[in-house]
């Protein structure tokens, strides 16, 4: 199974980073990207249906000490796109903005 992220998941995968770099520990951002490494490693294995479950395609997953979630979408039989990374203390309503 291909991953593949998008555009605004390399943004706002940086962008965690960053606020992790500034606000948290060096053990925090190594929890973090332990934590999508792990989740991709899943996914290309073809474990798109162990998470939870947003609509019919899309799915997401709890990350980083559970403040962050991340989307992705099955694109066909072989390929999953990571759609964005998505802070949990932000407007859930942000959520929809970056579906469309």
């Amino acid at each position: 199974m291909r991953v593949v992220f998008s555009k605004i998941a390399n943004d706002s995968y940086e962008d965690i980073i960053e606020f992790l770099s500034k606000t948290w520990t060096e053990k925090e951002i190594t929890v973090f990207v332990n934590d999508v490494t792990l989740i991709v490693s899943k996914l290309k294995e073809g474990k798109f249906n162990l998470y939870q479950k947003y609509s019919k395609d899309i799915r997401s997953a709890l990350i980083g000490r559970k403040h962050v979630r991340m989307y992705f979408k099955r694109e066909s039989k072989n390929q999953i796109n990571i759609l964005f990374f998505f802070d949990m203390r932000q407007n859930p309503q942000k959520i929809f903005e970056l579906l469309k």
